[in-house]
């Protein structure tokens, strides 16, 4: 597929679109708020309420002890998730949602997407800075805790009042087509493909347009041709990128 530039002249009004459409994808309402943690606006985000998950919950314990993680929250990484990544994964999986054919869409359901994509990498308070941060490649031992970030994230919203649809996209968000992601499908459990792939490749997109501190912030077009070879491998449905692709171009991100 050929990935177009928007023409030059076109930027301008493009970006004004931008600040208007993309924030208006997802405005974050008392009534969320409730579904989520029943205290109100934000408070899901705050670490006192991560804390409260985790002590509701002593799955977490035996999962931070099976990997020798120490039950800390790092707050710092809260701030970053909720204010910029996880955010930013939500106004792009809401528009590639707003860009699938009906056929797709006609599969997921539009709220789940919603509140998966904003909430997908909230378990990443739990992983070590050390790991989350480092800035060069990730041995077998770190990435195999930086994978459980998931399944922290799962473990830690199922103690709220949240869909069992929501919690499976949290779960299953680096999962693909072939399924050779993680964490590995459960038995007789198999959530949405299509509602998988659109947080999944949105996380992705978001992640490639960001600056870590292991690489650069990659631009548009790099970041596309990255993800388009996941669609080569038959890991990412063409019309689930294709709708990445308008997307991207259209508000110039």
């Amino acid at each position: 597929m050929i990935l177009k530039q928007p023409r030059k002249k076109n930027r301008v009004s493009l970006r004004g679109a931008v600040q208007i459409n993309r924030n208006s994808y997802f405005v974050y309402s008392d009534e969320v708020g409730k579904t989520f943690l029943k205290t109100g606006k934000d408070e899901q985000m705050h670490k006192s309420a991560v804390q409260s998950m985790i002590e509701l919950n002593p799955d977490i314990h035996g999962l931070l002890k099976k990997y020798k993680i120490k039950p800390s929250i790092d707050t710092k990484t809260l701030k970053e998730l909720t204010g910029g990544h996880m955010n930013e994964t939500c106004n792009i999986a809401m528009g590639v949602f707003s860009l699938l054919p009906d056929y797709l869409k006609n599969e997921i359901d539009k709220t789940v997407i919603k509140e998966a994509s904003m909430l997908h990498d909230l378990g990443k308070v739990l992983i070590p800075s050390k790991i989350l941060n480092k800035p060069a490649k990730l041995n077998y031992k770190e990435r195999e805790i930086m994978n459980i970030h998931s399944t922290l994230g799962y473990e830690l919203l199922k103690t709220q009042s949240i869909s069992e649809k929501t919690l499976e996209l949290i779960k299953y968000h680096h999962q693909n087509l072939k399924h050779s992601g993680y964490p590995a499908w459960e038995e007789g459990n198999t959530p949405s493909d299509i509602g998988v792939q659109v947080v999944s490749i949105s996380d992705k997109y978001s992640a490639l347009r960001e600056a870590r501190v292991y690489r650069r912030r990659l631009n548009r077009l790099e970041s596309l041709l990255i993800l388009y070879k996941e669609v080569r491998e038959g890991k990412i449905l063409p019309e689930v990128y294709n709708a990445l692709v308008k997307y991207a171009q259209k508000f110039d991100v």
